[in-house]
């Protein structure tokens, strides 16, 4: 009177019963196929929130940059001409600043800007002129 299905052998009267209990739940393998994919999952949210901050980082270190060459610049033309004047500026070790401004024809001048900085990706250089009357 017994019946034999898969690996359980059931008694015919508790053949629905076991069958359930059987099957109920998920599998180890299952359970650690789930969890692999999950830990992918969080490693890929992991480097992209990595990858997100070196960004930003890089962003402020490179707006500030562009605040040092846009304010020397507006510093410079605010001043009288006064010939040829050029340098060179460190606002700390992993800041250089290169400054110029020349005379032009028509009574203007050029005045140049260079920053520059060191980032994790290298460093960047970022370069501003414009004209302004004498």
């Amino acid at each position: 009177m017994f019946k034999r299905t898969g690996y359980v052998i059931e008694h015919p009267g508790k053949a629905a019963s076991r069958l359930r209990h059987a099957r109920a739940g998920f599998t180890l393998v299952e359970l650690l196929v789930a969890l692999v994919l999950l830990d992918i999952g969080l490693l890929a949210l992991i480097a992209v929130a990595a990858s997100i901050t070196r960004s930003a980082h890089v962003s402020g270190i490179e707006a500030s940059a562009l605040s040092i060459a846009s304010a020397r610049l507006e510093r410079a033309a605010s001043l009288a001409c006064g010939g040829g004047n050029s340098g060179v500026a460190r606002a700390n070790p992993a800041t250089t600043e290169w400054f110029a401004d020349m005379p032009a024809p028509n009574e203007t001048r050029v005045i140049s800007d260079s920053v520059a900085v060191v980032t994790s990706r290298g460093i960047r250089t970022i370069v501003l002129r414009t004209g302004a009357r004498c």
